[in-house]
């Protein structure tokens, strides 16, 4: 199994400073939505830095290792709580205590040290199994704070294999030993991880879940199930892995109550939406698709904008995606409409100022859903607001902050743009959408990333094209003439016939122009 790299044994970062202004942006996000300490944050963002994940990831780790501290604070708390122990113990709580005060005291290796020399304490002291669990799950906590999810999982395992633990106890930390390994999976791309955590789900802690009689730890094992086959199947081609998904939250669902657990029971329903939505996409079926969209609408009657903002935001967003993808199997505008009036239900919640990055995110899948329906519409309003969506986008995606996401809608605005252009008078339109394509040919490279530049350079061999056109200006068709060459060239290398005959097809019209303005 692939490590999250190091968990760092320095609990000062000389560069908080520089953390704090790079970070910006994250750090004012999260505060804003967890109400979060901003010394508790840099500290935290420290680890996460020192692992070089990619910048998209930041803040929903971030989130993470907050919830985790502070149910390590709770856990510490817990500790001077507990009835019949000598004075020698309480003198160790209240060194955890003193490590996990917020500020200059804070020091992970501190809590790790004083939380091991409790555990040995309770171990030589024979304490009961289930302090000695809660010890041990303290400090896979810690780990989990400090990026360590493996040595996390290991932990819970620890804690798990407690002398005369009762078999609640069990299941609630095999099953968090599964989700350390998830997140281990989902955030470092460990695939390793989630397999093992599948095959926990499926094994030890399904097991438990049947002999322990709650039927609450059997639907949520189905749940967790679901979740990590879910990110599995998206990484891997077929369908197999997503057909396993839907299956598990199928069983999920076929078992919860959801008069009892109404929030649940809408987890699951927009979760099983998810792995539907990209079961459709995969195997190319409407009527997935159309039990996506019924599965999110479902989440949608207990989720609320009024209770539950972030989780009803969460589902609208999703049922927008449904609903574009189910829109593109058919040629009117209904679902298409359905699917922006999703996407700006969700910008009510997911507000620049709070989520910046969700909201930039929504934006641009607004101005995508928004040029498709201003593609099969005779007018230029829709394309117009599709305009407007993504360069809303770009004022977070920035070049130097999330380059990928930037250049990925720097290319949807020149497609955008390039529409918007067929259907008014001029060149300004035009010129705007070769200079968006050749944003995005900044960051998309040939050398790392083929495909998406060969598009893209396709797309601006055809604004060029017609910006020749109109200006008549034989410089600007000779360059269209050289971008569809490459285009031509890289689709006859890659074998691609489809893709080959297009491109062929357009070279010949640049060229033709060429011809046409020359003489």
């Amino acid at each position: 199994m692939m490590t999250n790299k190091t968990e760092s044994n320095s609990d000062k970062f000389s560069n908080s400073t520089e953390l704090g202004i790079l970070y910006k942006l994250e750090l004012e996000a999260v505060g804003e939505c967890l109400n979060a300490d901003p010394k508790d944050l840099v500290q935290l963002l420290g680890y996460i830095h020192a692992n070089q994940v990619p910048r998209r990831r930041v803040c929903g780790m971030l989130k993470i290792a907050v919830s985790s501290l502070e149910q390590l604070r709770e856990c510490q708390t817990d500790l001077f709580h507990l009835k019949d122990m000598k004075p020698e113990f309480y003198t160790l709580c209240e060194k955890v205590k003193q490590t996990l005060e917020t500020g200059e005291n804070f020091s992970l290796t501190g809590v790790r040290q004083a939380l091991t020399d409790i555990c040995t304490y309770c171990i030589e002291h024979s304490c009961k199994a289930e302090t000695i669990a809660r010890i041990l799950g303290a400090q896979a906590l810690a780990s989990i704070v400090g990026q360590n999810f493996e040595r996390a999982a290991e932990l819970y395992e620890k804690a798990a294999s407690a002398p005369r633990l009762d078999l609640s106890s069990q299941w609630q930390y095999q099953n968090k030993r599964a989700l350390a390994l998830v997140d281990l999976g989902r955030d470092y791309a460990d695939n390793a991880a989630l397999e093992l955590a599948v095959e926990l789900f499926e094994t030890t802690i399904a097991a438990l879940a049947s002999q322990d009689g709650q039927q609450g730890h059997w639907v949520q094992t189905q749940s967790n199930l679901g979740d990590a086959l879910g990110i599995l199947g998206h990484r891997h081609r077929g369908t197999h892995i997503l057909e396993r998904s839907v299956d598990a939250y199928g069983q999920a669902l076929s078992q919860i109550d959801r008069i009892k657990m109404p929030l649940e029971w809408a987890a699951i329903q927009n979760n099983f939406g998810n792995a539907l939505g990209a079961l459709g996409q995969r195997k190319g079926e409407k009527e997935l698709l159309e039990k996506s969209v019924a599965a999110f609408e479902l989440a949608l009657e207990e989720r609320n904008q009024e209770s539950t903002p972030d989780d009803w935001a969460t589902s609208q967003n999703n049922l927008g995606a449904a609903l574009h993808s189910l829109g593109q199997h058919g040629e009117g505008t209904r679902l298409l409409s359905k699917s922006i009036a999703a996407y700006t239900k969700v910008l009510k919640v997911w507000t620049r100022k709070r989520m910046p990055l969700e909201w930039s995110a929504a934006l641009n899948n607004l101005g995508t859903v928004l040029r498709v329906l201003g593609e099969r519409q005779s007018g230029q309003r829709s394309l117009e607001k599709s305009v407007a969506a993504y360069k809303n986008a770009l004022a977070v995606r920035s070049h130097e902050t999330f380059p990928q996401d930037w250049a990925m809608t720097q290319n949807n605005l020149g497609a955008a743009l390039q529409k918007l252009a067929e259907r008014v008078d001029g060149t300004q339109e035009l010129e705007d959408s070769v200079t968006a394509y050749d944003n995005a040919l900044k960051v998309w490279t040939r050398e790392k990333m083929p495909m998406g530049w060969t598009m893209t350079m396709g797309n601006l061999g055809v604004a060029r094209r017609a910006l020749a056109e109109r200006t008549r200006d034989i410089t600007i068709a000779r360059l269209a003439v050289d971008d569809l060459t490459l285009v031509t060239e890289f689709f006859r290398d890659a074998s691609h016939a489809q893709y080959r005959e297009l491109s062929e097809e357009q070279l010949t019209k640049a060229r033709e122009l060429v011809e046409e303005l020359r003489n």
